[in-house]
């Protein structure tokens, strides 16, 4: 692609972002995103290291509270473009940035509600994915039956719907059907609403990782529990809701 594409797509997400949230969140989305690409001139977070069992589990547990939605995984560039032209609106257009993340390895799964993106979630299944999935550079075993559940994002109008919960389930299905047993992600500390949709599904929570960035400078740190994994949800996070 070439830079003037690459500009010209850019500012299209842009005013995207600009028209239906407003100024706040196209600056929040720029920075948040920079930061998520490692471009940040600082940043600094502190994480739970989760792993997920696949297993099959009940899909009604799970359900949305939404009359109609349907649920979509993207995993090309190809298949992106045919749902936008099938009427869908187009994740790469919504969030500024995704340029080139199906086209690395990086598969989204989609829930729309009237052909409107509703929320996105992110997957790996190879270390080439696994930057565009989740930037921290926790270790995945790729080769021993491990994959990568990254970021998420849930529309504001939609939030409050038990989307997160749903979209967990429809990747870690998508995962276990391609043969995987294990999928690993991290979750900044203060996430409540993640940690709440991840107890769901009866996690391990190996331990805490850290992580720093200055310039071209990074740090990064795990720091297993002592006497083990926890199941379910961290400590003290009910506290901090």
């Amino acid at each position: 692609m070439s830079v003037m594409r690459v500009i010209k797509s850019s500012l299209g997400r842009a005013w995207t972002v600009l028209r239906i949230e407003g100024p706040v969140a196209l600056l929040r989305r720029a920075i948040g995103f920079g930061l998520f690409l490692g471009r940040g001139v600082y940043s600094q977070r502190d994480l739970y290291l989760y792993r997920h069992r696949l297993v099959e589990r009940d899909r009604s547990l799970y359900l949305p509270r939404l009359e109609t939605y349907e649920s979509r995984i993207v995993e090309t560039d190809e298949q992106a473009d045919q749902l936008a032209a099938d009427g869908y609106e187009d994740l790469r257009q919504r969030f500024i940035g995704t340029t080139g993340s199906l086209s690395s390895g990086a598969v989204a799964v989609c829930v729309f509600v009237d052909k409107r993106l509703a929320h996105v979630g992110w997957l790996a299944t190879d270390a080439r994915g696994k930057p565009h999935a989740d930037p921290f550079p926790f270790d995945v075993a790729f080769d021993d039956g491990e994959a990568c559940t990254g970021g998420t994002y849930t529309m504001p109008e939609f939030r409050g719907k038990g989307l997160m919960a749903y979209g967990y389930y429809e990747r870690f299905e998508y995962l276990r059907k391609k043969g995987f047993r294990f999928t690993r992600n991290s979750v900044e500390t203060h996430n409540v609403s993640s940690h709440r949709a991840h107890a769901k599904f009866s996690p391990e929570i190996l331990g805490t990782a850290h992580f720093k960035r200055v310039l071209w400078w990074s740090s990064w740190s795990e720091h297993p529990f002592p006497d083990g994994p926890l199941i379910g949800m961290p400590p003290a996070t009910d506290r901090q809701a």
